[in-house]
């Protein structure tokens, strides 16, 4: 049915349209039968009117009836042989009206009821015309039943024989039935033929050429159903080929990472040991070189620890630690511990909180961890003498942290790409402040571990605003966020 919808849709179409087509046929046939049939029995009515007409004034003379006394004067005075009348002229009636149009004389007046003239055809016959129409009158029968017949009813004007004037109509009845059923079955039968023949004709050439393009559709659906499955299995082993690609990622990371560790771990112990100078053997110059080399040998293990950190996240089998602590103790205990960095920039911190009662429900560390990475960003980047807000308010599904400042804000280019891997906005001011480009795509991930979202409003140089927000309590999304994450 699905295939050759458009052939079926026309072929309902095509059998509705020819059925109406045939009842308009059928009823134009019987007008056209019906109307032929009043033409034609009125030319023989009038070829009898002359008969009719020349017997009633035959009569009148033979009977030495003046003209003027009218018909009711012939029809009191003169018998006629109503059958052989008949017989003769094929009707079944030959009735006789007064000019007012009652019945005066009829040959069949015990078959048929009596009947008057009709307002519009006493009208034509007054003013010397014929008047004709097709009616059905009801005729006695056998055993007393009466029965429709069709007849056409032709009315013609009796003339006086000394004038002009209409002294009478005189009506003729004739019985059409069999020839009305006969006509209208020839012209329907000659109407019907050749127009049914011709719509058939179309129908069956449009059929076919509907029939052709529902299966080119058809054939077009399909290659197109095809293609978006060729497309989606394309598409899918490709996202499993990244899938494959970015655990490969994640496990060579790790792997390079433990690996880096361990002598890492071992130059920033022996560069303690050197720096003590137990012997005073080292100049100056060699300690500085020595503080330079612990410095970038914490950087760098900072950096391995990240990277560890993000693999661990990436792990199906990662769990936060869920416990419950006060939002506003922790901004201020994070907030404290980057007063030197501010302190030395001279920067003011703005903190507002919204809510008196601060308790969430999260891990604690990385928590702590998002607003350090956010926070630490912002000291970076912002101006000397310049203001940074932190802002804190809760409801009972939500918990929501902003943090915003001035600094040198990011392009629309820029941001596609903040939350890529070691990705850093490059500008002026981001060239001279060391970072990796990791502490977003951390801060993100931590963030959405526990179902949260993390976004970002920035504008260039004018400032960047961070918005944090998680949900108050454990849910059971953020229970399985790692299991959703992961599949």
């Amino acid at each position: 049915m699905s295939k050759y919808r458009l052939t079926t849709l026309f072929i309902v179409i095509s059998v509705i349209t020819l059925g109406s087509a045939a009842f308009a046929l059928n009823n134009l046939a019987v007008n056209t039968a019906e109307k032929n049939l009043v033409e034609l029995s009125t030319e023989q009515s009038m070829r009898d009117a002359s008969i009719i007409a020349g017997l009633v004034n035959q009569l009148l003379e033979d009977h030495s009836i003046e003209s003027s006394d009218g018909p009711a004067a012939l029809a009191s005075s003169v018998l006629i042989d109503s059958q052989n009348l008949l017989d003769s002229l094929r009707v079944i009636d030959i009735s006789l009206y007064d000019t007012s149009g009652t019945t005066i004389w009829s040959t069949s007046a015990d078959l048929i009821v009596d009947r008057t003239v009709p307002a519009t055809a006493l009208a034509l016959t007054g003013s010397g015309n014929i008047a004709s129409n097709l009616s059905k009158i009801s005729v006695l029968g056998s055993i007393d039943t009466r029965r429709q017949v069709d007849v056409v009813e032709t009315y013609l004007p009796l003339l006086a024989s000394s004038s002009e004037s209409v002294v009478g109509v005189i009506g003729v009845t004739r019985d059409v039935t069999s020839t009305l059923i006969t006509q209208i079955a020839e012209t329907r039968s000659s109407i019907s033929l050749f127009t049914m023949l011709s719509l058939v004709t179309v129908f069956l050439v449009l059929l076919v050429f509907i029939f052709i393009a529902d299966i080119n559709i058809f054939r077009v659906n399909g290659q197109k159903v095809r293609f978006e499955r060729e497309l989606h299995d394309r598409l899918l082993v490709d996202a499993l080929e990244l899938k494959r690609i970015g655990q490969m990622k994640d496990r060579f990371l790790s792997s390079v990472t433990h690996e880096l560790m361990t002598p890492l771990t071992s130059i920033s112990a022996f560069t303690g040991i050197l720096l003590r100078n137990r012997e005073n053997n080292l100049i100056q110059k060699n300690l500085d070189q020595l503080e330079v080399m612990k410095r970038n040998a914490l950087q760098l293990k900072s950096l391995l620890g990240n990277l560890l950190e993000l693999s661990a996240m990436n792990d199906a089998g990662y769990e936060l630690a869920y416990s419950r602590f006060n939002l506003r103790y922790m901004l201020d205990e994070v907030t404290d511990a980057f007063m030197p960095a501010i302190t030395k920039k001279s920067l003011k911190i703005d903190l507002t909180y919204e809510d008196a009662d601060a308790i969430v429900e999260a891990d604690d560390a990385r928590t702590r961890q998002v607003i350090s990475n956010i926070l630490s960003n912002a000291i970076r980047y912002t101006p000397i003498e310049s203001d940074i807000k932190v802002s804190a308010w809760i409801t009972d599904l939500m918990f929501t942290v902003t943090i915003s400042d001035n600094g040198p804000g990011i392009n629309e280019r820029d941001k596609k790409q903040l939350f890529t891997m070691f990705f850093r906005a490059d500008n002026e001011s981001t060239r001279s402040v060391a970072g990796t480009g990791i502490g977003l795509v951390s801060s993100k991930q931590i963030v959405e571990l526990h179902g949260g979202e993390l976004t970002l409003e920035s504008q260039e140089n004018v400032g960047t605003t961070v918005h944090i927000s998680m949900p108050r309590f454990r849910t059971r999304y953020s229970a399985e966020s790692v299991d959703y994450r992961a599949a």
